[in-house]
């Protein structure tokens, strides 16, 4: 289950809602879904980047979370692998019910980058190697390779497209939980947030932002990069024992897990092959098995140059429903809003095998492979 995705800024549609109080109306509503004690869940781990440098975060995020959602028996621990963050989380999880003997788990990711100061969201996306912002590393890499501003906005289009074409599906099919923003003051009813932000920008205002250079880049713009964002989402997840004896029926399966890494910080951005090829192979799955490949859209270049890499994804099989581009990239939050997008939508189109990958700062990039059940 995820949150509503905000635009990460001053506006946003979650703008003052701090990382603690949005995961625990997430993880209300995921738990009124599924019927497990929460004092069962044994282990919690948290993604997240920005909020970790929030006014609203003392220490101990990942275990303030747990016990304000009444998981008072969960291990909890904050993970921090910058985009990569919440995909982690989950693989951190999964880890603690294959080899620590856990029932019960949850990978989960946040992060508000309204609720934090401008320098702090500039710092957590400029590489410490080279001292440059990614988009500026992405763009260079990305025209190295051959890609073009055409490409980038042709690929941004098809994004937004999607995205729009299927925005009310999470919600419809109970992916998303709405988010209830207490009143500026008393004479103001409580508003409900229920859409993702960023997807519903109006066409003349994206046309604008195809003009909008980022500073230091050649076709990198504000129309065809990812965007700020606010967000959280969370796997539940069960042992084989623990789903039989509460009834419960799974949506899928962990199949494996993998991360790579290139030689400099700018090939973060075709990071998401090797590990996305790692992770299929343990998985022990022909790459024509895969009938869906998410991957993320920091920029446009990962999924680009996966085209290329990697013959049996194509156009239509990556990002089917549309990305970071249109969607928002909450950072620590993205694995995870990620994979339960791709987890719906599979279900959805009935599909058997998926890949979820994201590239992340300084060459690295991770990727799990799920079967749908």
């Amino acid at each position: 289950m995820r949150s509503p995705i905000g635009n990460g800024r001053d506006d946003s549609s979650l703008f003052g809602i701090t990382p603690q109080e949005l995961a625990c109306q997430i993880l209300e509503a995921q738990f009124l879904k599924v019927p497990v004690p929460r004092e069962s869940i044994q282990s919690f781990r948290l993604g997240s980047v920005v909020s970790l440098k929030s006014s609203a975060v003392t220490q101990g995020l990942a275990k303030e979370i747990a016990l304000r959602a009444g998981m008072f028996n969960a291990s909890s621990s904050i993970v921090e692998k910058v985009c990569s963050s919440g995909l982690r989380a989950i693989y951190e999880a999964s880890s603690d019910i294959r080899n620590e003997g856990c029932d019960f788990a949850i990978g989960a990711g946040v992060d508000v980058m309204s609720g934090v100061p401008k320098e702090v969201n500039i710092g957590a996306l400029t590489d410490p190697i080279t001292g440059k912002h990614m988009a500026v590393l992405s763009d260079g890499k990305a025209r190295e390779l051959g890609f073009t501003r055409e490409d980038y906005d042709r690929y941004a289009v098809e994004s937004y497209a999607r995205a729009k074409k299927h925005l009310y599906d999470y919600e419809h099919d109970g992916y998303l939980a709405p988010v209830i923003l207490n009143p500026l003051s008393g004479s103001e009813s409580a508003r409900i947030v229920n859409f993702d932000q960023n997807v519903m920008i109006p066409d003349k205002k994206l046309e604008k932002m195809k003009k909008m250079i980022i500073g230091g880049c050649e076709i990198t713009t504000a129309f065809n990069a990812s965007k700020y964002a606010d967000g959280y989402g969370n796997l539940f997840l069960a042992s084989p024992r623990g789903a039989k004896k509460m009834h419960l029926e799974p949506l899928a399966k962990i199949l494996a897990y993998a991360e790579h890494t290139e030689r400099e910080s700018k090939d973060f951005i075709i990071a998401p092959a090797g590990a996305s090829l790692k992770a299929v192979k343990k998985a022990k799955k022909a790459l024509f098995n895969i009938d869906a490949w998410w991957v993320n859209e920091a920029f446009p270049a990962p999924p680009l140059y996966f085209f290329d890499k990697i013959p049996e994804a194509h156009w239509e099989t990556i990002n089917p429903t549309g990305g970071a581009i249109a969607f928002g990239h909450a950072l620590g939050a993205t694995g995870v809003i990620l994979c339960v997008n791709a987890i719906c939508q599979a279900r959805r189109e009935k599909q058997k095998y998926i890949v979820v990958s994201l590239c992340n700062a300084i060459g690295e990039a991770t990727a799990m492979v799920f079967e749908i059940l």
